[in-house]
């Protein structure tokens, strides 16, 4: 094996994730937990990560994550409580990833 194809399999990990998070939307909070582990290995990616397309997987999986809590009243606090821990990764990665020039 090459030194990248862990990276494509962990890419597309995060990306079976957003699309089942998109898949089950609001329902998704009602069955499974944002972990402090799952929610640090998805900063890691969207931050950290060396392969931009790694980073590019890890922000879907955000995005869907902020989907589906904002369209549902009861799971809106995810995301608007400043002390909640996904708003706290959601803007450390949208510090950093604005900053980033990888998509051109």
């Amino acid at each position: 094996f090459d030194d990248t194809t862990g990276w494509r399999a962990l890419e597309t990990n995060w990306q079976g994730l957003a699309a089942f998070v998109a898949a089950t939307g609001p329902t998704y909070y009602d069955h499974y937990s944002l972990t402090e582990n799952l929610l640090e290995a998805c900063e890691y990616s969207c931050i950290t990560h060396v392969n931009r397309h790694v980073r590019a997987a890890g922000i879907a999986v955000l995005e869907q994550w902020i989907n589906s809590c904002s369209t549902n009243e009861t799971h809106s606090q995810l995301i608007l409580d400043p002390g909640s821990s996904l708003r706290r990764i959601v803007v450390k990665v949208l510090k950093v990833s604005l900053a980033d020039n990888w998509s051109q």
